[in-house]
């Protein structure tokens, strides 16, 4: 019996040796498989946290260009209506002279009228004529003794080469009040060899940026003034203000900074020059050749006439009106000149 036993205690250990070897057996395979689940879930997660920061860098990313976006739109706004308050003002300040020359006609015609109803009454009566104060001349078109000078703001463009063509067919030089045109800027080297002259207008011609401050207006100066030098070996001192003197654009950004402006820039040794006659290509693009023409023959009394016209890619009617303009000129016996600190200066009224 003792024997039986013993075997059966031994079948006993046995058989549970063997159990507990299948159950280490799993024990190792379900920890395998908890390890492996597990970096299988740091792959996964690692993988979802990769694509979520790639998701969230596309998306800085498209914001980031949106909000440029709409910085360049705010910009070009911004210029857009700048623009359209110089032409404007440029509009009203032609409408002005008209009227103001057209009251002084019509004071000249009276006045002359009245020196003729003296003389046919005093002929009719064969009596001499009583002492009258002398009575200027009808205006007759007549340019002798006047010199004109032509000017063309923010070039140079890709019209520059065709406007020197046509100053160089015809003989006479003008001024070019330049801005930094980019890739057009290598032509005011074109400009300065062909014996025209070069000064400075702006570098950016954004008035929010130039009339900030008296220090940002001499800051974009300086910065055109350098382009010019480093285009053309030239240090200009023949400045025009963007919008002229007499801008009211100014007074957005800065109340009084043209008052202090024009008496500042005189004391740092240069010379501003705004127009008395505009060709009115400001006004617009592609105004007819005609309307271009027929304003500049609108002549002031100066002795000094100077020329306003624009040389962007935007003006071609302004080239294609340029042969008649000088025509007309030479026609009513005008000199051409260039602007130089020497030059009798055209100074607008002040509006800020």
């Amino acid at each position: 019996m003792r024997v039986v036993e013993i075997c059966r205690m031994e079948g006993f250990a046995v058989k549970e040796a063997k159990q507990n070897k299948v159950l280490k057996i799993l024990t190792i395979v379900l920890a395998a498989l908890v390890v492996a689940m597990s970096i299988s879930i740091v792959v996964l997660f690692t993988k979802s946290n990769t694509s979520i920061t790639t998701l969230n860098s596309q998306f800085e990313s498209v914001r980031g260009a949106i909000d440029e976006k709409d910085k360049e739109y705010s910009k070009l706004s911004e210029e857009n209506s700048s623009q359209a308050e110089f032409y404007s003002n440029a509009i009203n300040e032609q409408n002005e002279n008209n009227k103001k020359e057209k009251q002084s006609l019509n004071n000249k015609i009276s006045e002359l009228n009245k020196q003729i109803s003296i003389k046919h009454q005093t002929t009719a009566n064969n009596i001499k004529p009583p002492e009258s104060p002398s009575v200027s001349p009808l205006p007759n078109n007549n340019g002798v003794g006047k010199t004109v000078y032509l000017t063309f703001d923010d070039g140079p463009s890709s019209n520059t080469p065709e406007i020197l063509r046509i100053l160089n067919e015809n003989g006479v030089k003008a001024t070019f009040f330049v801005k930094n045109a980019g890739k057009y800027n290598h032509y005011m080297k074109d400009i300065v060899d062909s014996g025209n002259a070069i000064a400075l207008h702006t570098a950016t011609h954004d008035y929010k940026t130039v009339y900030a401050s008296d220090e940002a207006y001499y800051n974009d100066l300086n910065a055109i003034s350098n382009v010019v030098f480093d285009q053309t070996g030239v240090r200009s001192n023949v400045i025009r203000f963007p919008g002229g003197s007499s801008n009211a654009v100014s007074k957005k950004y800065n109340a009084g900074i043209m008052t202090r402006l024009v008496k500042s820039v005189e004391e740092n040794g240069y010379h501003y020059f705004d127009w008395n006659v505009s060709s009115g290509d400001a006004t617009g693009n592609n105004i007819k050749k005609e309307i271009l023409i027929a304003n500049c023959k609108s002549i002031p009394k100066s002795a000094t006439l100077i020329v306003l016209m624009h040389d962007t890619n935007a003006k071609g009617t302004t080239v294609e009106a340029l042969p008649e303009i000088i025509a007309y000129y030479k026609s009513i016996g005008c000199d051409f000149g260039i602007v130089t600190a020497q030059t009798p200066p055209i100074h607008h009224g002040l509006n800020n």
